[in-house]
C-alpha cells in the first residue's frame, strides 16, 4: 500500500499543510521510536524528542526502543507515553517477562499487539545489541539422602567472557545453606570473587535469588573456572544453584 498521501496527485493548491503531518506519521511508523525509560518492573517509556505524539497502540507499529533503567524483580508492565500499561511478554508472546528477564543498561524493541493478554493488549519484547545472549549457569550440590557438609562441591569451565547479574539457589525443602564462589583462570579455582560480599544462600526457606551485592567481581573472562564452595549448610539435602549471567 502507498502512504496516505500521494503528493504528486494533487492537484488543487489549497490541499491543507497537515497532510505533511500525515505523512511524516506514517513514515514514523515504519520504525521504531527511540524511549527514556524510567522504573523496574513498572516501565515508563518517554518518547523522545522530536517524535509523533503517542496516544494509542495500534498492532504492531510503531515499535519502541529504550535501554532499561533497572533489572526487572517481578511482573513486566510497559506504558508508553501515560496511554496504559500493558504487559510486557517474552518469547515472541508466550510468557510474561519477569524477575531478570530486563536486564538494567541492554536495549529492547517492544512491539504492540492488542491480540496479546485475551485482547486486552501488550508488547512483545526483543532485546537488541550484545547483550541479549542470557546465559545460566547452573550447578547441583547434593548430599546424598544426607544434609549437605560443607567444602568444595564441584566446578564449571566459563567459556566466553560474561558478566553475573543475578543468583538464585533452589532447595529440595526449606533450611539454611551459604555458597561462596570461587574462580581462577585455566587453573583451580581458589580465589572467592564475593568476597565480603553476601553470598547466595538460603535462610529457613527454600528458595531464593537476588542480585550480587557487595561482591569483589562479577565478570567472568574466557576459560574461567567457577566452583562453589559451601560455607554453612542446615537440613537441606539437596540445591541447585544458578549464576544468571549475559555476555559481555
Amino acid at each position: 500500500m502507498p502512504l496516505p498521501v500521494i503528493f504528486g496527485a494533487i492537484t488543487t493548491a489549497t490541499d491543507p499543510l497537515s497532510l505533511l503531518d500525515t505523512n511524516y506519521n506514517a513514515v514514523a511508523a515504519l520504525g521504531s521510536i527511540p524511549c527514556t525509560a524510567t522504573g523496574q518492573n513498572t516501565i515508563a517509556l518517554a518518547p523522545g524528542t522530536n517524535t509523533p505524539t503517542i496516544s494509542s497502540y495500534p498492532d504492531l507499529a510503531p515499535a519502541f526502543v529504550f535501554a532499561a533503567a533497572q533489572t526487572s524483580n517481578g511482573a513486566v508492565t510497559i506504558n508508553v507515553n501515560g496511554v496504559g500499561a500493558r504487559n510486557a511478554y517474552k518469547w515472541n508472546g508466550a510468557i510474561q517477562c519477569g524477575s531478570g528477564d530486563i536486564i538494567a543498561g541492554a536495549v529492547y524493541r517492544v512491539t504492540p499487539l492488542q491480540a496479546l493478554n485475551a485482547g486486552v493488549g501488550g508488547f512483545v519484547v526483543d532485546a537488541i545489541g550484545v547483550n541479549n545472549n542470557i546465559v545460566d549457569a547452573q550447578f547441583v550440590i547434593s548430599g546424598g539422602g544426607s544434609a549437605i557438609t560443607t567444602g568444595n562441591k564441584g566446578w564449571l569451565h566459563i567459556p566466553f567472557a560474561m558478566n553475573i547479574f543475578a543468583w538464585r539457589v533452589l532447595g529440595d525443602q526449606s533450611g539454611s545453606i551459604t555458597i561462596d564462589i570461587l574462580r581462577s583462570n585455566n587453573t583451580f579455582p581458589t580465589t572467592s570473587i564475593v568476597g565480603g560480599g553476601t553470598k547466595p544462600n538460603l535462610t529457613s526457606q527454600q528458595f531464593a535469588e537476588f542480585a550480587p551485592s557487595g561482591w569483589t567481581s562479577t565478570s567472568l573472562v574466557t576459560d574461567d573456572f567457577i566452583a562453589f564452595n559451601v560455607t554453612s549448610a542446615v537440613t537441606v539435602t539437596q540445591v541447585t544453584i544458578v549464576l544468571s549471567m549475559f555476555k559481555q
